[in-house]
């Protein structure tokens, strides 16, 4: 039996995305600044729940849009009615596209950044991890 209440991972995106959208907007960032950490959010929600599952290592800033707007898409009625700001994540969204159409350098440096800091971060917890195991110690 299949529980509704379980959220997916497009589901997440859009509820967490929602909420950073408003704490960046009540914090009084200009427009540009919160397009830039809305991509910089979509990035790290990118590596750390789609990359693992990818068939590929093959990304760009194109499958960023396509992750966003495969979530907006699929995005059940529920979700929507619960957000009750569909046309801000779009209006946001819309954005976002020009963002990385506009500044392709910078989009596809932060994405390479990001996955380099996320790749040092999972090979320094396995070699925590092997050491440890080791010595004859669990962590």
């Amino acid at each position: 039996m299949k529980n509704t209440n379980v959220l997916s991972r497009e589901e997440k995106l859009l509820l967490l995305l929602q909420m950073f959208i408003e704490r960046l907007k009540k914090s009084g960032f200009a427009q540009d600044k919160i397009i830039r950490y809305i991509w910089l959010f979509c990035v790290g929600y990118y590596i750390k729940y789609y990359l693992p599952q990818s068939k590929t290592d093959l990304a760009d800033r194109f499958t960023i849009i396509s992750m966003l707007s495969n979530a907006l898409k699929s995005s059940s009625p529920r979700i929507i009615q619960y957000l009750g700001y569909e046309h801000e994540i779009t209006f946001f969204f819309s954005f976002m596209i020009h963002y990385a159409i506009d500044n392709e350098e910078e989009a596809e440096n932060i994405y390479r950044e990001e996955r380099v800091k996320y790749e040092k971060r999972m090979l320094l917890r396995q070699g925590f991890t092997i050491r440890k195991t080791r010595k004859g110690k669990w962590l």
